[in-house]
C-alpha cells in the first residue's frame, strides 16, 4: 500500500522519483575501478564517471590533466557524447527530484543547463541525442514497463512491457538495459532457479515488435549498443559454485566477446579465449570502449585486444599494476595504451608504451 501510495504522490506533483540502488543517494565509498565507466571522447581525452563518489570527470590521457563535471550530492544519472556535434551531456537529479541536464564542451566547459520535468518513477534511464528532425528523448525504465518520452515530457511517446515469463525459473527479471536511439532496445534478464542463476538477452525493434532471444550465455554479461551494432561480453572469477549450476569451464575456448547488427540480425564470429583456473584468483576481464575489445588475464596479469570484428591488435600485453587498473583506450598511432589508476583515491592514468 506504501508504495502505491508513493506512485500516485509522485504522478500527482510530476517528479521523477528514482527507486534503483545505483540512482539512490551517492556512497561515502572511495573510487572503485568495479564502480567506474569510461567513455571515449577522442584519441585524448575520456570521460570517467565513478558511481561510488557520484563524481564525472574529463581526463587528457597524455597530460594527466582532469576536468570535474560534477561531484556534488545531486546523483548522475547519464552522460552520453556526441560526435556531431561535439558536446558532453550531463544528466542529474536535481531538488525534487527532476532531472537537470548540462552540456560541455569536449574541455568541460559548461555550454548551457535546463531542467527537464519528467514524472513517475524510475529504476534507470537514458538519454538520446536529436537526430534529423527528431527532438531528444529519454527512455525511462521501471520494473518490466519501458516508456519513451520527448518534449513537452508529458506523456510517453513509446511504450513497451518487457515482462518474461518462462515457467522453468523462480522468477525472470529485468537487470540492464541498453537503448540509444529509437526502434531498437536490448534487454538483460537475469533468471533465477534453485541455486542457480541463468542470464539471457532480448532484443526488440520497438517499431516493427520483432524481437530476438539469445539465452547461450554460461556467465553473467554486459551489453553495449555502438550504433546498430549490440556488443554482448563477459568477465569472470572462478569461484565454487554448487554442483548444478552454469559456469564457465577453465582451459576451453570460451565466448568473451559477440557483436550482432540488430538491423540485419547478422552476427561476427564470436573473439574466443581460454583461461587456466588456479591459485586464489583467475578468470577474465572483457571491456569494450571506442570499438576496442580489452580482454584481461586475471591470473596471467596479461591482456590482449581486438577489434570489434575480432581481429587480434596485441597479444599476451603485461597488465599495469597487476591488473590493478582499467583499460581505456589504446592510440595505434603513438603505440600506446592507457589504463586508469586511482592513486591514493584519486584519478591516474598510467601510459604503457607498446613495444
Amino acid at each position: 500500500m506504501k508504495k502505491s501510495f508513493s506512485i500516485i504522490f509522485a504522478a500527482i506533483i510530476g517528479i521523477l522519483v528514482f527507486t534503483n540502488q545505483s540512482y539512490a543517494a551517492p556512497s561515502t565509498l572511495p573510487p572503485s575501478l568495479d564502480s567506474t565507466d569510461a567513455l571515449y571522447v577522442n584519441a585524448d581525452l575520456v570521460a570517467i564517471i565513478d558511481h561510488n563518489t557520484n563524481k564525472a570527470d574529463v581526463v587528457n590521457v597524455t597530460t594527466n590533466k582532469v576536468v570535474n563535471l560534477s561531484n556534488d550530492a545531486h546523483t548522475i544519472l547519464d552522460l552520453n557524447v556526441m560526435k556531431n556535434p561535439q558536446k558532453i551531456v550531463l544528466l542529474k537529479k536535481s531538488n525534487g527530484n527532476a532531472i537537470t541536464k548540462t552540456v560541455f564542451t569536449y574541455a568541460g566547459e559548461q555550454i548551457s543547463k535546463t531542467e527537464i520535468p519528467l514524472k513517475g518513477v524510475a529504476d534507470k534511464i537514458k538519454w538520446v541525442a536529436p537526430t534529423g528532425k527528431v527532438n531528444e528523448r529519454i527512455m525511462v525504465q521501471f520494473g518490466d514497463s519501458f516508456n519513451l518520452y520527448q518534449d513537452p515530457w508529458n506523456k510517453p511517446s513509446v511504450s513497451f512491457n518487457a515482462k518474461f515469463n518462462d515457467t522453468g525459473y523462480e522468477s525472470v527479471n529485468v537487470q540492464d538495459w541498453d537503448f540509444v536511439g529509437y526502434p531498437y532496445l536490448a534487454i538483460k534478464y537475469q533468471a533465477q532457479g534453485i541455486m542457480n542463476d541463468d542470464f539471457f538477452v532480448r532484443t526488440i525493434n520497438l517499431f516493427h515488435k520483432n524481437e530476438k532471444l539469445i539465452k547461450d550465455f554460461n556467465t553473467d554479461i554486459e551489453l553495449k549498443y555502438n550504433g546498430t551494432n549490440l556488443a554482448l561480453f563477459t568477465s569472470y572469477i572462478y569461484q565454487a559454485v554448487p554442483g548444478n549450476a552454469n559456469r564457465p569451464v577453465s582451459n576451453d575456448s570460451l565466448n568473451v566477446f559477440r557483436l550482432m547488427n540488430v538491423a540485419s540480425g547478422s552476427e561476427m564470429a564470436p573473439i574466443k579465449q581460454a583461461f587456466k583456473e588456479e591459485g586464489n584468483l583467475s578468470g577474465w576481464k572483457t571491456d569494450y570502449i571506442n570499438s576496442q575489445v580489452f580482454v584481461g588475464d586475471v591470473l596471467e596479469h596479461t591482456w590482449s585486444l581486438f577489434s570489434q570484428e575480432g581481429t587480434q591488435i596485441l597479444k599476451d600485453q603485461k597488465w599495469p599494476e597487476n591488473g590493478n587498473s582499467k583499460f581505456l583506450n589504446y592510440n595505434p598511432t603513438t603505440k600506446t595504451s592507457y589504463f586508469l589508476n586511482y592513486s591514493a583515491g584519486e584519478i591516474s592514468v598510467i601510459a604503457n608504451p607498446i613495444h
